[in-house]
């Protein structure tokens, strides 16, 4: 299936309310998570796994090929939900606590499952992942995929990873032994992985990874990057260049994107209102936001730093809308 049409960013980056935004606008078939590491064996294979241009994995483009089409893993990529999750083994389901969590679970399932099912009954796909990052250089000289990054700040991404209970363990131990992407960059990374971390530091180390060397060679890699901050600063341009990008005939309205993520946290969104203070700047301590600013110093990241809300080309960008003439 080529030319496939791919929304991509790390976890907690809004990637989600831009797939479903997207798809509604354009009756499009959202593909949820096709390389999630407990669905499939060949996501447990690639999630995360960086791959060179020109390498050959002609069972990864069948198995996205097929997911694409609907023929595999519908369950998870379409209603998103596994399936151990409804349906809990024994030992899993033997508190009252379980007993509340699965019941919850399932709430929410039943009340999402009329729009989910609707969609996944539209015909052409849309896909997002939060774990092939590394790879979309690849994903666009084998698939010819049509792919748009989404980079939200590092503050933002952890605060909303803590409040989930999220780790990175899984990630950086495969970023460790992953001899490609040490190759591909040079051993950038090799000293970051090898540092002992404290648990926010390995979250902030899996956010660089994920983001500083895929956007710096995202234009050669024909990958358009729109950051979370503009989306939410400026909708009508960049939502407009999203449509460009991806060769979409409309751009969501409104009504559309205000509408939550499926994704979504119960709790107000750590991003704030436009002009307000982000959640995370008041929420993240001040030990963690030094942590944070050190795991991105040590990598050299200029893109976005701790005291500040907004990507750091965001002067670049006013400068080029008021005619100064700075390239963007």
């Amino acid at each position: 299936m080529p030319g496939i049409r791919l929304i991509a960013g790390s976890g907690r980056s809004g990637t989600t309310w831009v797939q479903d935004a997207l798809a509604t606008a354009n009756g499009l078939r959202p593909v949820f998570e096709p390389l999630h590491p407990y669905v499939s064996a060949l996501g447990n294979r690639f999630a995360h796994r960086a791959l060179g241009p020109d390498d050959d994995h002609p069972d990864l483009v069948q198995f996205l090929n097929e997911v694409c089409a609907g023929r595999r893993n519908r369950f998870w990529t379409l209603y998103r939900r596994q399936r151990r999750w409804l349906l809990p083994p024994s030992d899993e389901f033997s508190t009252m606590q379980d007993a509340v969590r699965v019941y919850r679970r399932w709430g929410k399932f039943l009340k999402e499952l009329p729009r989910l099912a609707a969609a996944g009954r539209r015909g052409e796909p849309l896909v997002k992942c939060i774990r092939a990052n590394l790879m979309l250089g690849w994903l666009s000289r084998r698939l010819g995929c049509r792919t748009v990054l989404v980079v939200r700040h590092p503050g933002a991404v952890i605060e909303s990873e803590l409040r989930g209970g999220w780790n990175a363990q899984f990630a950086l131990d495969r970023y460790r032994r992953d001899a490609k992407l040490h190759e591909l960059t040079g051993d950038r990374y090799r000293t970051l992985l090898d540092r002992q971390m404290t648990p926010i530091e390995t979250l902030a180390a899996r956010w660089v990874i994920e983001n500083q060397w895929v956007v710096e060679g995202a234009a050669a890699n024909g990958v358009t990057v729109v950051y979370y901050e503009h989306l939410k600063s400026s909708p009508d341009r960049e939502w407009q260049r999203i449509r460009v990008a991806l060769e979409l005939e409309k751009a969501p309205p409104l009504e559309v994107i205000v509408r939550p993520s499926q994704q979504s946290a119960p709790k107000k969104s750590a991003a704030g209102g436009i002009g307000d203070e982000p959640r995370w700047l008041r929420a993240l301590s001040r030990d963690y936001l030094g942590r944070i600013q050190g795991v991105l110093d040590n990598a050299g990241v200029e893109l976005y730093t701790m005291s500040e809300p907004e990507p750091r080309d965001s002067f670049r960008r006013a400068k080029v809308d008021s005619g100064a003439g700075i390239a963007p």
